[in-house]
């Protein structure tokens, strides 16, 4: 350290600002490499526009793999979400189903079976009733076809 100061004359508050400047971006940058994830640049055109997105990609577990899109892992998900939700609609029948006894049965937050039943409805797989006990959901006539060509029937009681 001799030999920088005596060379140039740099204060050390000065030194002390830069130290703690880079600090948070080498701790994100070794935060980023530790969780393996990567963002990949895609290049899209719509209506005479290009639009830059960035995908985050996460390392596979063995090397030989190529990485997971995380994107792809969230609506296989979210799928898998819906269906279970479907079960358990199609299991109760036309009785209804409160939010939170839905969010029981699978154990999972009610903000995610909140998405689920969202989606659900914006098929028009099923219904919202707001009543007196609260906001009930049925399966409509749709949804019950769509239980019925899927396989999702009454019998299925595992969640």
């Amino acid at each position: 350290m001799s030999f920088l100061t005596e060379t140039v004359a740099i204060p050390v508050w000065l030194l002390i600002l830069i130290i703690g400047g880079l600090t948070p971006l080498i701790l994100k940058l070794y935060k980023l490499f530790k969780t393996g994830k990567q963002e990949e640049i895609i290049k899209e055109e719509r209506d005479n526009r290009v639009l830059l997105k960035l995908r985050t990609l996460r390392k596979s577990a063995s090397p030989g793999k190529p990485p997971v899109d995380i994107a792809k892992e969230k609506s296989k998900e979210k799928k898998i979400e819906m269906v279970h939700v479907l079960k358990i609609m199609a299991a109760e029948g036309d009785k209804g189903v409160l939010l939170k006894a839905i969010s029981d049965r699978l154990e999972i937050s009610s903000h995610k079976v909140q998405e689920a039943l969202q989606q659900l409805t914006n098929k028009k797989l099923i219904e919202e009733v707001v009543g007196v006990s609260g906001t009930k959901y049925y399966l409509t006539d749709l949804g019950k076809d769509f239980c019925r060509n899927k396989g999702i029937t009454k019998s299925h009681k595992h969640y």
